[in-house]
């Protein structure tokens, strides 16, 4: 048994402890659009915070992924056309990408049917207008997944980050739905034209990084920078920003740290492309399934502010940005995925109480804080919620607030609210919430239904949507 299989087993083992029987849904049953958000992404690599962790799925499906395709391959959808740019939905990015889950694995052994999904089989381009479909991509073969995805503040052009799990080789062979762990990921870039079409290419980047160092990426905000972020846990940390066309590349590096540096698309840059956040992310590699440390106090998250003008270097150099401590509101967890605002003043994250068991059955809570990107003080919480369940959902259900995006100041913010057992999309602008009508909802129930169900896929680590 191999380090990942091993981490794997200690994750389902301690996931399986908190699921009640009755919880556990049927397998590979498609949910709203195509999409099976109940099939977690293999390996473990999905993270959420307490109060919203999924529950039956990790134990529920057998973790055997792997799958072949010819090459990237693209589809036009519903509407090749530019969506409609009404006043309901004009100030948001016009498209979105979503990844779309799909089964890699499937046989029968002894009359039992086998198979898995991973959540990037594919991913899909649609119109935030109207929901409508524009294109469908592809892994290029013989890659089978996009765990990474990122886009530009006018949702015209996208990178794609693609990973491979073997193939079937047998019922007992030890490599049958494996990740690759030696194959580096491949990038994809993806622009939409002004006829509304979408055009791919590969992207060479000046690094390489394999899935097991934990990527994620963010575009900035005009698309001419792409920043990657892996490493950690105990080995380097790196964070790499190097231009889509000609530059110099840029690179931080942190020795031999507990935490992995984390960056969620939309939310990690300024809108002059210039400052981002990155989040020191405990995330377990140990396969004893001991917690991971953090370094940093219980209640709190570490974030660093970092200057991409100012030239780059190791820990302890000018150029490492400014560390910031986020402590949770009182009662409240600490902090999750700081969105930093276009302007660079505030950073906004979700927060929230209740335990995984509690979720199957009980209630959770929760706020909005917003913090100064000066010296990481809690400045005010905003729109709280509640979820409430009188009995277990069907699949992992759970609160799953995030912020989704914000005008250049801050004061407006699309965002998932949980309300009521359902994660809603919601406005939140002075002070108050708006769920239905208002100037940045797409006014059609189509367009408003598609771009809620895709939202939920922001608080995911990696984020499995993007503008």
């Amino acid at each position: 048994m191999n380090a990942l299989e091993g981490r794997l087993r200690a994750e389902l083992q301690a996931e399986s402890e908190l699921i009640r029987p009755q919880s556990i849904p049927g397998l590979n049953l498609p949910g709203r659009h195509g999409r099976r958000g109940t099939i977690p992404r293999a390996g473990g690599r999905r993270r959420w915070p307490v109060w919203g962790a999924p529950l039956a799925a990790s134990a529920a499906v057998l973790a055997i992924v792997a799958g072949t395709l010819a090459a990237i391959r693209m589809t036009s959808g519903t509407s090749a056309q530019p969506p409609a740019t009404s006043a309901s939905s004009a100030r948001l990015p016009a498209y979105y990408a979503v990844t779309v889950s799909g089964d890699v694995v499937s046989y029968t052994s002894g009359g039992t049917q086998y198979g898995s999904s991973v959540l990037g089989r594919s991913i899909q381009i649609r119109a935030t207008a109207t929901g409508n479909l524009v294109a469908t991509v592809s892994p290029p073969a013989p890659y089978n997944n996009f765990p990474v995805l990122t886009g530009t503040a006018d949702g015209r052009t996208f990178v794609f980050g693609a990973e491979r799990y073997w193939g079937f080789r047998g019922v007992k062979n030890p490599l049958t739905g494996a990740l690759d762990p030696a194959a580096p990921l491949r990038f994809v870039l993806l622009r939409i034209g002004p006829d509304g079409r979408a055009h791919w290419s590969a992207l060479s980047v000046p690094l390489t990084v394999l899935p097991g160092q934990q990527p994620s990426i963010a575009l900035s905000p005009d698309g001419t920078k792409l920043a990657v972020a892996y490493g950690g846990g105990g080995q380097d940390a790196v964070l790499r920003v190097f231009p889509l066309g000609s530059g110099v590349a840029q690179g931080w590096l942190w020795p031999r740290v507990p935490w992995t540096p984390l960056i969620q698309g939309q939310g990690t840059w300024t809108a002059d492309g210039r400052t981002l956040v990155v989040q020191q992310w405990a995330v377990s590699r140990d396969t004893s399934g001991k917690p991971p440390a953090s370094g940093t106090p219980a209640g709190t998250t570490a974030v660093r502010i970092i200057d991409t003008s100012i030239s780059a270097g190791t820990a302890g150099t000018a150029g490492m940005g400014r560390l910031l401590t986020l402590r949770g509101p009182a009662g409240l967890s600490a902090p999750w995925q700081p969105f930093l605002t276009p302007d660079g003043s505030t950073l906004i994250a979700t927060t929230g109480t209740g335990s995984r068991a509690r979720l199957t059955g009980g209630e959770a809570t929760g706020e909005f804080a917003v913090y100064s990107t000066r010296d990481g003080a809690l400045i005010r919480t905003q729109a709280r919620w509640t979820w409430s369940q009188s009995r277990p959902a069907r699949g992992p259900q759970g609160p799953m607030p995030a912020v989704a995006w914000s005008d250049p100041s801050g004061s407006k913010l699309l965002v998932i609210l949980p309300r009521d057992g359902v994660n809603r999309l919601a406005v939140l602008a002075g002070g108050g919430v708006t769920q239905t009508g208002g100037d940045l909802l797409p006014g059609s129930p189509g367009g408003y239904g598609v771009l809620q169900d895709a939202l939920l896929g922001v608080a995911g680590v990696p984020s499995s949507m993007t503008w």
